[in-house]
């Protein structure tokens, strides 16, 4: 009867809220302009068996495939905003996990519009899934796209796993969001693309990892290109994004879609440092994040 005793101490100590744990991978870190070696937006959550995609940017397939998660492991997409650098990679994913004969259709989270861009998109491939179908016997509804427009608030909830959307401000582009992934005690915020919004800093209060947007110029070209202040108008300086960060204290702060013109990285930490003081990381592609007590950065490949 002792021994049964400590057998259930143990157990109670190694409960499955104890070991939960999200594992945040940024597929993607830049931003329309190409780059190889920075894809455009995508980040992939992993909270227990849940894989959620956030944006579906440039590459996001190929970057999912690099580190050995299949399309048609995708659980779930949540899109932030309907600028093509976000977007560009859905049809890839979607495909992709097709051709892997996926069965369940795969639900896109995101504002109102992204069901108009999804019936234009089933379009585009009309003919590709009839040759398919045709050829090799792939059913034509197979793995197909469902859609969830959201609102404000809770966007998803499964058990311990809840995605809540938050309004930012993206200028012209609304609406838009950023989302907030609790999972048990764990927790991540994706800021989308968004200048200064307390809205943002009120829902991703006691946050573990905050994945933010950042943009930089020169004060030589601002002079010369009155195009880039109208940019700069609807994107996070470094300062904003030092003040959001500096009100929310993640354990972990991480720039991403880092917009810079005639200035390096180092300035664009240099300047947020003035206003945050915590850790703050540049994120890079396949740059992954296990967060539990402790939140440990590596690379994936």
């Amino acid at each position: 009867m002792r021994r049964a005793g400590v057998i259930l101490v143990l157990m109670l100590l190694v409960s499955p809220a104890a070991a939960q744990m999200l594992t945040v991978t940024l597929l993607g870190t830049g931003t329309p302009r190409p780059d190889i070696e920075r894809f455009s937006q995508a980040i992939l959550v992993e909270a227990g068996d849940h894989k959620l995609l956030f944006d579906a940017g440039r590459g996001a397939a190929m970057r999912l495939h690099q580190i050995g998660v299949s399309s048609d492991q995708i659980d779930r997409v949540f899109l932030t905003h309907l600028h093509y650098d976000h977007i560009v990679g859905l049809d890839d994913v979607w495909l992709t996990a097709r051709l892997w004969q996926r069965v369940e259709p795969l639900t896109v989270h995101g504002p109102k519009g992204v069901k108009e861009f999804v019936d234009h998109l089933r379009q585009a491939y009309k003919f590709d899934q009839h040759v398919r179908h045709r050829q090799s016997g792939l059913a034509r509804d197979l793995g197909d796209l469902w859609v969830e427009e959201v609102e404000p608030g809770v966007a998803y909830l499964d058990g311990d796993l809840k995605v809540t959307a938050i309004t930012v401000d993206h200028g012209a582009v609304k609406p838009a969001f950023g989302y907030r992934v609790d999972y048990g005690k764990r927790s991540v915020v994706i800021s989308g693309d968004t200048t200064y919004e307390s809205n943002l800093v009120t829902w991703s209060k006691g946050a573990d990892v905050v994945i933010h947007e950042v943009m930089m110029v020169s004060e030589s070209l601002l002079k010369k290109n009155p195009r880039l202040k109208k940019v700069q108008k609807y994107h996070s300086s470094p300062k904003q994004a030092g003040q959001i960060l500096a009100q929310i204290r993640p354990k972990l702060g991480i720039l991403v879609h880092m917009l810079r013109f005639g200035v390096t990285e180092e300035q664009v930490l240099e300047a947020l440092s003035e206003h945050y003081k915590g850790e703050v990381k540049l994120g890079v592609d396949l740059m992954a994040m296990d967060i539990g007590d402790s939140v440990y950065v590596y690379q994936r490949r």
